[in-house]
């Protein structure tokens, strides 16, 4: 990201990164992934967007949030931004157990990677 743009021109770059990864992994044949580097990118991406929303979590927790009710629109009540503010967090919570998950699949193929590794060297390597 440059130094001039906003971080919300970043995410949807990184968006539109993953949209085009999703569909070159269609035609990627199963025998050609490496497990464990798919489990890295996961985890790393994952671990991002987690932290997106703790950093907004942690700038909407700084705020005045009687000064934000007040500066309102009128059809944005403050009981509107207090369910954004809990959705956002109900999010973090969500990307916080998919960064879990990811990284205990990554863990579990790195395990079937050395395993596998290690048993081919022991047979002679092949």
């Amino acid at each position: 990201m440059s130094t001039q743009e906003h971080p919300l021109e970043a995410i949807y770059k990184a968006r539109a990164e993953l949209e085009e990864a999703v569909q070159a992994q269609r035609h990627t044949r199963l025998d050609q992934m490496d497990w464990t580097a798919y489990g890295s990118a996961l985890v790393g991406t994952l671990g991002a967007m987690a932290g997106v929303a703790g950093e907004l979590m942690g700038q909407i927790d700084e705020i005045d949030r009687d000064r934000l009710y007040r500066q309102a629109l009128h059809d944005h009540p403050h009981e509107a931004l207090e369910r954004a503010v809990e959705h956002l967090s109900n999010l973090r919570y969500v990307l916080d157990q998919a960064f879990a998950q990811a990284q205990g699949y990554w863990s579990e193929v790195e395990h079937i990677r050395e395993t596998t590794t290690h048993r081919s060297d022991e047979a002679g390597g092949f």
